[in-house]
């Protein structure tokens, strides 16, 4: 396995999934993190120009290489996550904003664990047990105002309901809104009325990625490569100090999948069946997410829009309980699980285990 540390070299272009197309969309709305989509892309890219001697015109031989547009051939990839390089060296990953969260500040606790419907009750509710709101308190009733990241390292803390910091968004990365207008390269003018808006994103000092992969040869400690778009540059660190925490074997009887990164199901917030990423049986009954985000993006291979899909972000939360003994399948050996109908090889889905 091999664990790599991205940080910007000036701004950064991560565009969400929507079409960015000449006539109907003239803003190239920014996320961050990006999609499991970029990076798996810019590794790739990487491995077939500096690792490989195939042209990269033959789609047959750079297939037998680094695999097609939707196969990702032997690449088994997790993340990216957002992590910072702490005062001492270290790094420090940071979960993105969890659904099950309520804050007091800048300091979040969980939501009291969900429980049954009471009696006399009746709701449309889609799970048999609800978050119990009315046991919160006056400093603690309302959601966060603002988007507040956790630290790994609290994540034990927050899963046993205690007070733990937040960060604010604000102090990890700064939006920039630039404007442009399209070129046609064939003449080296600009074409008439195609302005554009872009939405970048400028990670503060010591703030970049982490992803973690297999299948592809990666001998170069550190390193530049290119990642997003406009190809801007990413400087790249190879880690060797950093293990996440150990999936639990069997899971408890009550457990919570974290989702790290967008996951991608069949039915909408749900997947087609939960045996295919379980043994064993288990029910799900709770589950605190937002809406819906778009999934998507140019696919450079092809040189068109790839399909887009809807997701279920990063932050959501999922509560379940075990019948008996259970585990969940493994279809890798990275660190990190991960949950989703597609792109689960390339890190949609990417999760954390706790309990409740």
């Amino acid at each position: 396995m091999t664990t790599l540390f991205l940080e910007p070299l000036d701004v950064w272009l991560f565009r969400d999934g929507r079409p960015f197309t000449a006539g109907q969309q003239f803003r190239a709305a920014g996320r961050f993190p990006p999609s499991p989509l970029m990076v798996q892309g810019a590794l790739r890219a990487y491995h077939l120009m500096v690792h490989s001697t195939v042209p990269p015109w033959d789609a047959a031989a750079v297939a037998g290489v680094v695999g097609g547009p939707e196969d990702w051939g032997p690449l088994r990839l997790v993340g990216p996550l957002v992590a910072r390089r702490a005062p001492d060296g270290t790094l420090d990953v940071l979960l993105p904003p969890l659904a099950d969260a309520v804050a007091r500040g800048t300091r979040l606790r969980r939501l009291p664990a969900p429980s049954e419907v009471p009696a006399g009750l009746r709701l449309a509710a889609p799970t048999p047990r609800l978050f119990p709101l009315w046991e919160l308190g006056e400093e603690h009733a309302e959601k966060a105002s603002q988007r507040l990241w956790l630290r790994l390292t609290d994540f034990a803390a927050y899963s046993r309901g205690e007070l733990v910091p937040g960060f604010p968004q604000e102090e990890l990365w700064a939006e920039e809104v630039r404007i442009g207008i399209a070129q046609d390269s064939s003449r080296r003018t600009t074409r008439e009325g195609l302005y554009y808006e872009a939405r970048y994103v400028r990670p503060a000092p010591g703030v970049g990625l982490l992803v973690s992969f297999t299948g592809l040869d990666w001998p170069e400690p550190a390193g530049v490569l290119a990642l997003g778009g406009e190809r801007r540059s990413a400087r790249f660190e190879v880690v060797t100090s950093f293990a996440p925490p150990p999936v639990p074997e069997p899971l408890p009887e009550r457990f919570v999948l974290f989702f790290l990164t967008p996951a991608v199901f069949e039915r909408g917030w749900l997947p087609r069946d939960w045996g295919a990423f379980f043994e064993g049986s288990v029910e799900l009954v709770a589950a605190a997410l937002d809406r819906y985000e778009t999934v998507g993006g140019f696919d450079l291979a092809r040189g068109r829009e790839r399909p887009a899909h809807r997701a279920v972000p990063a932050g959501s939360v999922y509560y379940f309980v075990a019948r008996g003994e259970a585990r969940l399948r493994r279809t890798s050996d990275l660190p990190w699980p991960t949950v989703s109908d597609w792109g689960a090889e390339i890190g949609f889905g990417t999760v954390l285990i706790g309990g409740w």
